[in-house]
């Protein structure tokens, strides 16, 4: 029976293109290329053509980096390691992620971290997810629920105000950091993201304008609580293809602000409207003809829509 190959024998030869390394490694494109340029934690070579190439010995690399980020080391720490110290940290690990739900458990000690004001181990579970997975799958299988959990901690009196602004603080530093990487796409749309006066969920906002900016959208994400004529100019003044509208609480004066939005704003663009509160404007939205978003998941499937035509 032949012997499997060992790290000495695997093959150093380069062959495989950017999209088979994430299915191999379970890594997203962008966290590979993160850690190639940044953290040196492999070198791929060029082809001929430009594009770069990974080798088996890549590939198997990548998988226990991957495995030490899941058992709770850096990234920075771990691709400083040769293969024998990777082996021997990995060994030693106290606990990993390998479980049937790995967002849970990113979740549940992020949330722990949280109950007891741990900014640091807080700041590094939420940092850790943002190595392991996809930004989709950070933002929909993390941070939301996560954040869902926090404000039914509140609701029980089982958390505090302080606890929901402490993790706040953690995920925008985060996401923040996250939406300067990705650059537009060539030939991109613009994408305008705000809320109207009054609403002031910069969560919710903030994770709308990550996903339209990791799908290669230009996008501006102008803030909260602005009157609808500001809204309307900056979408005059920036020629925007689509404007994202969060609401999460039904307030006195928001249906005159999305009124005065339909009445100034160009034809041409298109309006989206998300958030909890949303639902209770569906007449208005349908008189509009504005697209009403249930969702992350119909966000990120009207982003990918609208940008294919």
């Amino acid at each position: 029976m032949p012997q499997m190959a060992t790290d000495d024998a695997m093959s150093v030869t380069p062959k495989y293109l950017i999209g088979r390394v994430t299915k191999l490694t379970g890594l997203s494109i962008d966290v590979v290329r993160v850690w190639e340029r940044r953290y040196g934690a492999v070198r791929p070579v060029r082809s001929s053509g430009g594009t770069r190439l990974y080798s088996d010995a890549d590939i198997h690399r990548l998988k226990r980096l991957r495995k030490a980020v899941e058992c709770g080391y850096s990234i920075g720490q771990a691709s400083k390691l040769s293969e024998l110290e990777l082996d021997e940290l990995i060994a030693g690990a106290p606990h990993s992620l390998e479980s049937p739900d790995p967002y849970k458990s990113i979740r549940e000690r992020f949330l722990d971290a949280v109950r007891s004001m741990d900014v640091v181990t807080a700041d590094q579970e939420l940092a850790r997810a943002a190595t392991l997975f996809p930004v989709g799958e950070l933002v929909k299988k993390v941070v939301c629920p996560g954040f869902e959990e926090i404000s039914g901690g509140r609701s029980r009196k089982e958390l505090g105000i302080a606890h929901e602004k402490l993790a706040f603080g953690v995920a925008n530093r985060l996401l923040g950091t996250l939406f300067r990487i990705y650059a537009p796409s060539v030939n991109s749309g613009m994408i305008l993201l705000a809320t109207p006066v009054g609403e002031r969920d910069e969560l919710g906002l903030l994770l709308s304008a990550l996903l339209a900016a990791a799908q290669g959208w230009n996008v501006i994400h102008l803030g909260v609580d602005l009157p609808a004529d500001e809204i309307v100019l900056a979408v005059r003044t920036t020629n925007a293809r689509v404007l994202v509208l969060n609401l999460t609480s039904v307030l006195p004066g928001t249906a005159n602000e999305l009124v005065e939005i339909a009445k100034l704003a160009p034809v041409a663009t298109r309006i989206w409207i998300a958030g909890a509160a949303a639902e209770h404007y569906q007449k208005l939205l349908a008189r509009a003809n504005w697209v009403f978003l249930r969702n992350l998941e119909e966000l990120d499937e009207h982003l990918i829509s609208e940008a294919e035509t």
